[in-house]
């Protein structure tokens, strides 16, 4: 078999093994929530789906608050939700260690260079991990957000420690989820604190997790340019973020305190609870949070969006070029071309993306506020979970149809097209003689 050929099967078995697992997780989940009992009430299909959609694709929009499922509703829910941040995981890492098999060099070079020990021998390792890490910081998670829900105003012994487990594992999983009528606007900041921390790290990625590890168990290692971008990147996204939404809040004579502005920040890439009303925020608060939101998490994560790597890498091109450098430099290590180019392909696509889903949904939810609708369309294709005016419950049934649509391509979309680009990649002998176009 040619090596193109086995590169382009491995990538179109990964694309339909990724699409078809997370599309058969929703399917049960839906049935499972019509189960007699599941609702304090009556629950139609399509809610049922959306739920279920919502909790698989870690996203947190609902059309039914939480606090209305049963007992057993809410356990199938956080179930569906634990199902689906450990699949967006360990399915995106195996896959790619799996195709390492059939890439280019560069492509390769690119995997394995996230981690010396990430190679086909070292999946069970790094799956392993990946279970490990995740298990260990949702209990500790719990044990940390338990006294601080548990003290809350109104809240019952064991409402409080049902909500902090949900809650735990809905910010790991970074899904905006939770048992609390009104998120967590009224919970203790004790409780607050920690589930931010839980989105954090959740946010980061497996191969940043396994390379800290790494460097955790050798002091000799050194993190990769993968890891250090991610940090740096993750780091920077939580200090201007919290600071310009504070600002806007001062600017425009709708202050927030410091810690709803560092939550927002945090729970912009791709939480979904909130700390504040959204309703306290202005106009160009949910401007700023509705591009936190498209950037999202790091590749590997629980969270949606573009990722953290790909913005930062798409804007090293730009610094590069605007500096006449001929390469991309990136902690002193130069980057492939191709690669840039994949992430500003997925930037574009992405964008394209939102903005026709953001038309789309305005179209059929012509009685609804515009920018609220724009707002709904983005939280769910960056799996986002956020929500202004409590747009989600007064959705018609073909709104509600397309954030379905939306939260799935927004959880499945980058990584399926980083595959197909990569089983793009075509390698021939033949050179064209090069000649420049005029630009700008």
């Amino acid at each position: 078999m040619k090596k193109g050929n086995l590169r382009s099967g491995y990538v179109k078995r990964g694309q339909r093994f990724f699409l078809l697992s997370f599309g058969a997780l929703i399917l049960i989940g839906m049935l499972l929530l019509k189960i007699p009992g599941m609702f304090n009430g009556t629950l139609k299909w399509l809610d049922a789906l959306f739920t279920a959609t919502s909790a698989v694709c870690v996203t947190g929009l609902a059309v039914k608050p939480i606090c209305d499922f049963s007992f057993f509703g809410q356990l199938v829910i956080l179930l569906l939700i634990q199902a689906g941040g450990l699949g967006i995981m360990t399915l995106s890492a195996s896959i790619l260690l799996a195709l390492g098999r059939g890439l280019s060099f560069s492509n390769s070079l690119m995997i394995s260079n996230l981690n010396d020990k990430f190679s086909l021998r070292g999946t069970e390792s790094l799956l392993r991990t990946v279970m490990i890490y995740t298990f260990v910081a949702e209990a500790v998670g719990f044990v940390a957000i338990l006294p601080g829900v548990l003290l809350s105003e109104g809240v019952e012994f064991w409402n409080g420690v049902w909500g902090s487990l949900f809650l735990s594992v809905s910010s790991f999983c970074n899904s905006g989820m939770t048992t609390f009528p009104n998120s967590l606007v009224g919970i203790r900041r004790a409780a607050q604190l920690p589930a931010a921390l839980l989105a954090i790290t959740g946010g980061l990625g497996v191969y940043v997790i396994y390379d800290l590890i790494q460097l955790a168990r050798d002091r000799s290692h050194r993190l990769r340019v993968h890891s250090k971008l991610v940090l740096c990147t993750t780091a920077a996204l939580l200090v201007i973020g919290t600071i310009a939404l504070w600002g806007f809040g001062q600017l425009m004579c709708m202050p927030i305190e410091w810690f709803d502005a560092f939550c927002f920040s945090v729970t912009s890439r791709t939480c979904g609870w909130n700390t504040a009303p959204m309703a306290a925020l202005p106009h160009i608060s949910t401007g700023f949070i509705m591009l936190l939101m498209l950037i999202g998490g790091s590749p590997g994560s629980t969270a949606g969006g573009i990722k953290t790597s790909t913005v930062a890498l798409a804007l090293a091109g730009i610094i590069g070029t605007v500096r006449g450098e001929p390469e991309t430099l990136v902690f002193r290590r130069r980057v492939p071309t191709v690669n840039v180019l994949r992430a500003l392909t997925i930037i574009i696509l992405f964008a394209i993306l939102s903005c026709l889903g953001a038309l789309s949904l305005a179209a059929t939810e012509t009685g609804l506020d515009s920018s609220a609708t724009e707002f709904e369309a983005v939280s769910a294709l960056t799996t986002t979970g956020l929500s202004i005016k409590n747009t989600t419950s007064q959705l018609s049934d073909k709104g509600k149809e397309l954030l379905v649509l939306f939260m799935f391509l927004g959880r499945v979309g980058p990584f399926t097209a980083l595959l197909f680009l990569m089983g793009r990649e075509k390698h021939g002998q033949l050179k064209y003689p090069e000649e420049r176009v005029i630009i700008g």
